[in-house]
């Protein structure tokens, strides 16, 4: 081995130890792509290192990092799988070295990403378990063929960082599962110690957004004119993501993005409303994200209901409480303004008959007695007292004799208003 060939293998070595020890002590995502494609570029004498990794459920490879090209669109650049030499590595797994893309049919430009100055390219796949996970690339403004040495060295980084990218998501979705159980944990503690509306909404969102840092979140309602309002907030959702929660109420099933997802609200089959999350330079949502969304969704629609319920139970409680007002009411005005006048009649007409009333005072006291038992029947029947059981039978009676009872009793009143019976013999 020459001493040039042994430099640079010291130099990779250096270069694969000082990567891994990165991985070991670095948390921050972004931070590790970021130094890690600064490193490639300087081991592998470039003017620029891009990094983009697969998103498997669209089938796209978006850019995850990069020291040279536009910056602004980290996150958004995309190319599919099979698109241009990136996605053409991604597709073959295999290295693609170019010494001028201008020439190469595979290359394709991406407005606003790529720079017209970069001429060579090298581009490597990341396998990880036989799995493309991403691809790096590395450019130069001067045309440079690249050795096998080179594109051995890369393909030996590109392992280094897809072996580190799996670890991190490893441990990312590890620390976010922990989250999700601990919100839905407490949550689920919420429901059972309030009925604040709100206040559990608002606990929804909070825990929502404190499993994903610096996301925001909402939830909007169906309101009576049938639009969805924000009830509930954690920051600021973008636009995007505003829209996202109006169409998942809409055609009521989720709405997921690149950077935001929305879950509609279901009570059985009532709509109520939707929850909605945006995360900035998400890159992907896992089946597991949406349904942990989902599942905090159901928590607060199960509120929601609650709630109602709640609410429901209130207005009856207050009903109940009006009418057993009303029954106190009715009792008092029956007490004073019915027994009250009676009693003092009655004491009258006692003395009328003891003085020689005669016949009239007699009957009117046996209408006040009646008076008297329908009174006390009314007021038994309002103060909740067992009514008196009463039997229905089939009997024949004499027609004339209830008439004339009916009559009898009716005199007084007659002839008060100077009122003629029918002649004897004529239709009633």
């Amino acid at each position: 081995m020459g001493a040039l060939e042994a430099e640079r293998r010291i130099a990779e070595l250096s270069f694969l130890r000082d990567v891994v020890q990165l991985a070991a002590s670095t948390r921050d995502w972004d931070a590790m792509l970021r130094i890690v494609i600064e490193r490639t570029t300087d081991a592998m004498r470039t003017d620029v290192a891009s990094l983009y990794l697969l998103e498997r459920r669209d089938g796209v490879l978006r850019l995850a990092a990069t020291n040279g090209l536009d910056r602004r669109n980290i996150g958004r650049a995309t190319l599919r799988v099979g698109e241009g030499i990136t996605g053409w590595v991604a597709n073959a797994r295999v290295p693609l070295a170019s010494r001028d893309v201008r020439k190469e049919p595979r290359f394709k430009w991406i407005r606003g990403t790529d720079q017209p100055q970069f001429t060579s390219m090298l581009s490597v796949p990341l396998v990880v378990r036989d799995d493309v996970v991403g691809v790096m690339n590395v450019q130069t403004v001067e045309p440079r063929d690249f050795s096998k040495e080179e594109i051995d060295f890369l393909q030996t980084i590109a392992s280094q960082v897809a072996g580190i990218i799996d670890k991190a998501r490893l441990q990312r979705e590890a620390e976010r599962k922990l989250r999700e159980v601990s919100a839905l944990f407490e949550v689920s503690n919420v429901l059972t110690s309030t009925l604040d509306l709100d206040e559990v909404l608002q606990l929804v969102v909070d825990r929502l957004v404190r499993v994903y840092p610096g996301a925001s979140g909402a939830i909007l309602l169906r309101e009576a004119d049938g639009e969805a309002r924000v009830r509930a907030r954690s920051g600021e959702l973008g636009k995007d993501a505003l829209q996202a929660a109006h169409r998942a109420v809409a055609e009521a099933r989720p709405i997921v993005a690149f950077d935001h997802v929305a879950v509609p609200l279901l009570a059985g089959p009532k709509l109520l409303g939707a929850v909605a999350l945006q995360v900035p330079d998400y890159k992907e949502f896992l089946d597991e994200e949406v349904a942990f969304v989902g599942a905090l969704a159901n928590q607060a629609a199960l509120a929601i209901d609650k709630a109602a319920l709640y609410a429901l139970e209130r207005r009856t409680a207050e009903t109940l409480r009006e009418l057993e007002r009303a029954r106190s009411e009715f009792v008092a005005v029956v007490t004073h303004d019915l027994r009250t006048p009676l009693s003092v009649i009655r004491g009258h007409l006692d003395l009328l008959a003891e003085s020689g009333g005669g016949r009239s005072a007699q009957e009117a006291v046996a209408q006040v007695e009646r008076l008297d038992g329908l009174v006390d029947r009314i007021l038994d029947s309002v103060r909740g007292s067992a009514a008196p059981e009463v039997t229905v039978r089939r009997t024949r009676f004499d027609l004339r004799a209830v008439t004339a009872a009916a009559l009898k009793e009716l005199a007084p009143l007659a002839r008060r208003h100077r009122l003629r019976a029918p002649r004897a013999g004529a239709p009633i």
